[in-house]
């Protein structure tokens, strides 16, 4: 729709205005103001239908019988349904002078006890739900006494627990980067360099731009340079340079319609490449089979088998690219030429 309307819009647009009636007398004249009456009967019909629902009850004879079932008192009921008969007698019945001004003045003070029988019924409706929810939030206030939050056991070095936290956390909501980013700082703390590494790369793939996350990747530097080429985040995510990219191709097609320079147009379309380039981009490289090493001196073997010799030795927090599996193995490389088998539970796969 993003791509296909703005031209097509853009299109109808420019038609329009080429087609535009160009007489004097084509505009339509404006629709004449509602009289004093007309304004309160409309209002009168507003509130007769948030007290009686039914189209069908408010419209017939039972709108005294359905209004008292509403909570409205007999002899205002009654006074309703006769002040209902007469406005659609001025209405719609003869053409005469009538005493507009009384009939005003009696709708006005029917609607002022309407009202506040309304007001009333609304405040009562608002006092239940404020308690319902003080009940809730009690209940949750209880439930989190019982059970310590990740945060309080991280502050008293129950790691393994906190991480379990953060963890489960992070399984539930995995777009929130706050989860990632405490996961890996507890992680840190454990002395777990390579799941805080991996940890903290989601974390800078949801909030690149984050200074904590930023910082937590300086604290913790990749332990050579091709994973580090691997593991540096981008300036935006994917979605933002595509959200910039859709705002530029609509300012293009809009520009289109309103007949704007060349230039202007031009512009705004390299600026729309530019972004959707780089929204392409940073998709791609997310994309990728990225495979973090957990432990220190990990080995990439020449096969996938435990007695194959180990070709190369990797340190905790490298990243390597897998191209494919083997049952409980992945054949991982990189560009400075580490190719080999690693255990599937040696890595992580952000």
């Amino acid at each position: 729709m993003l791509f296909v309307g703005a031209p097509l819009l853009a299109w109808l647009w420019r038609r329009r205005r080429a087609t535009a009636p160009r007489a004097a007398g084509a505009t339509a004249a404006p629709a004449a103001p509602l009289s004093r009456l007309g304004q309160l009967e409309r209002a009168f019909q507003a509130i007769l239908a948030s007290h009686v629902p039914d189209q069908r009850a408010r419209d017939g004879d039972g709108l005294a019988r359905a209004l008292r079932a509403a909570g409205v008192d007999s002899a205002v009921a009654e006074h309703v349904k006769r002040l209902r008969d007469r406005l659609r007698a001025s209405r719609y019945g003869p053409r005469g002078l009538g005493d507009a001004a009384e009939l005003s003045a009696e709708v006005a003070q029917v609607l002022e006890v309407l009202g506040a029988d309304s007001g009333r019924k609304g405040r009562r409706e608002v006092t239940v739900i404020a308690l319902l929810l003080l009940v809730g939030l009690g209940g949750t206030l209880a439930g989190q006494g019982q059970t310590p939050s990740a945060e309080a056991l991280y502050d008293a070095g129950a790691l393994r627990a906190a991480s379990d936290s953060f963890a489960a956390r992070a399984a539930a909501e995995p777009r929130v980067p706050a989860h990632w980013y405490n996961l890996g700082a507890t992680l840190y703390r454990a002395g777990a360099d390579g799941k805080a590494t991996a940890a903290w790369v989601v974390a800078a793939d949801l909030a690149p731009r984050d200074p904590l996350v930023r910082r937590a990747r300086d604290l913790l530097p990749a332990p050579d340079a091709p994973s580090e080429a691997l593991l540096a985040p981008g300036l935006v995510t994917p979605a933002e340079a595509a959200l910039v990219a859709g705002a530029f191709w609509l300012a293009t097609w809009a520009a289109v319609a309103a007949r704007r320079r060349r230039s202007v147009i031009l512009a705004l379309a390299l600026a729309c490449g530019g972004a959707a380039g780089i929204a392409a981009r940073e998709g791609l490289r997310r994309a990728r089979p990225l495979a973090i090493v957990l432990n220190h001196a990990s080995p990439v073997r020449v096969a996938p088998y435990w007695g194959a010799s180990p070709a190369y030795t990797v340190e905790a927090g490298a990243a390597l690219l897998v191209e494919r599996r083997d049952g409980s193995w992945l054949e991982v490389r990189r560009d400075d030429g580490v190719h080999g088998w690693v255990l599937s539970t040696e890595v992580s796969r952000p």
